[in-house]
């Protein structure tokens, strides 16, 4: 195994360790909706958890950048902070565990980690097995939220899978300073397409070739659910993994206070990504972030 691929593989596993923590502790969450529904949507990702190794840097970061305020449902020893945007829950932040071995500098200290709603979490998860993944927390239920499981993929990027006890949020447009688009670099996008296309009952939609990196959209009851990028052959220190996008005002903007606050820029705007309307940082502890400039009065993510 490659250096890079013990750090991700380490880093992984500190990320279950922390989220594996809150599950098992008292931390109650709110319910995906309230008033509950019946609604449910298959491949969307409903829920976002950062898992970070600085809690206090963390909302510092977010509340500077998005505006985000925050509330403790957890205590010592496991610390799991809401992040409100606009009146309403749009992110946990959990404490994460000391990945276990000797430490390493490429040892992320923070990684999101998204959950995809599905029918049945106990059966999707043996279909991660089944195709070469991971279950990294096996399903259980958490008091309001549902039933839910922490899995990987054949690649071991970290990814959730849940049953909300409350359906799922509605397919809205996104406010400022909420979750708009969910990108996964891939070391083999066809083979991802592959993996994700059951799980998230996706139709899978060739895109164009962006550079030399093959492209797909994973669609599901007409709403594009998230794009599937190849790792360019050049690119080797890339790690497979998801970004997820937050909707900004100005992306140009945003890089740079990401960068004042601690971040680092992974991918600048410029015009010929997106008209210069994305961009991909890093917080203040490491973990990849997306930011998109988004102006189409549609619904959205």
């Amino acid at each position: 195994m490659t250096s890079v691929r013990q750090a991700f593989f380490a880093t992984t596993v500190a990320c279950a360790l922390a989220l594996a923590a809150a599950a098992a502790s008292a931390v109650t969450l709110p319910p995906l909706n309230d008033p509950p529904t019946s609604e449910y949507r298959q491949g969307k990702f409903v829920w976002i958890d950062l898992v970070t190794a600085d809690l206090p840097a963390a909302e510092k970061f977010y509340g500077a950048l998005f505006g985000w305020t925050f509330t403790r449902v957890g205590d010592d020893p496991v610390r799991y902070t809401l992040a409100w945007q606009a009146g309403y829950p749009v992110a946990g932040l959990a404490a994460r565990a000391p990945a276990p071995g000797p430490t390493t500098t490429e040892v992320r200290k923070a990684w999101w980690v998204a959950y995809m709603s599905v029918p049945d979490v106990d059966r999707a998860a043996a279909d991660v097995v089944a195709k070469g993944g991971k279950v990294l927390i096996p399903a259980r239920v958490l008091e309001a939220r549902g039933r839910m499981a922490l899995v990987a993929d054949p690649d071991g990027a970290p990814f959730g899978l849940l049953r909300s006890a409350s359906g799922d949020p509605p397919d809205f447009r996104a406010e400022l300073g909420d979750w708009i688009w969910a990108i996964y670099q891939s070391a083999d996008a066809g083979r991802a397409a592959a993996f994700y296309q059951d799980l998230g009952n996706y139709e899978v939609v060739p895109g164009d070739p962006v550079g030399n990196a093959e492209s797909y959209t994973l669609q599901a009851e007409g709403f594009a659910r998230a794009v599937l990028l190849e790792i360019p052959p050049d690119r080797i220190e890339l790690r497979p993994e998801w970004i997820y996008f937050v909707r900004v005002t100005d992306v140009a903007t945003s890089v740079a206070r990401a960068v004042e606050l601690g971040g680092r820029v992974i991918v600048a705007p410029r015009p010929d990504l997106e008209d210069g309307r994305l961009g991909v940082v890093t917080d203040s502890g490491g973990a990849l972030l997306g930011l998109m400039e988004w102006d189409d009065d549609g619904e959205g993510n």
